[in-house]
């Protein structure tokens, strides 16, 4: 991982967020969640990491907020603001196969973008810890 190249991606990746509105102050944290972020964890970490599923390989569930806090085997998936101590950042950087996530083959560079943006801009989540609860809630935004 090239921390030195992360705010550029950074930029890159919340530009188009911030070209429909007048100002990037009109970011909204919950809409580049629902947005950007949980697509990528709905397509590509609930398959093994739901507790809705009952899934929770490594002891790790995505789909609450609490879930990514508390994290798995290896301590919290997520650390706002804290590249290096999230484990769930490391895993979809690695590029070797035994610690890499998902495990069949490495995210597309714009998925890893977005998520180490989301870890860099504190990780906003606005899900409860009820994945029945989310799915009544995004159906109606």
């Amino acid at each position: 991982m090239r921390v030195s190249a992360i705010p550029i991606i950074c930029l890159w990746v919340l530009a188009p967020i911030w070209a429909d509105e007048e100002t990037p102050s009109s970011y909204e944290p919950a809409r580049f969640f629902r947005t950007q972020i949980l697509p990528i964890l709905e397509s590509r970490c609930f398959e093994c990491h739901s507790e809705k599923e009952g899934i929770d390989e490594g002891g790790l569930v995505l789909d609450t907020k609490d879930g990514w806090m508390t994290g798995g085997d290896h301590g919290p998936a997520v650390v706002p603001n804290n590249l290096k101590k999230s484990s769930l950042i490391r895993t979809i950087h690695s590029r070797n196969s035994g610690n890499m996530m998902p495990p069949d083959e490495r995210l597309p560079q714009i998925e890893i973008a977005l998520l180490t943006t989301w870890v860099m801009l504190g990780a906003p989540d606005p899900r409860t810890d009820d994945p029945d609860e989310q799915e009544s809630s995004s159906a109606a935004k």
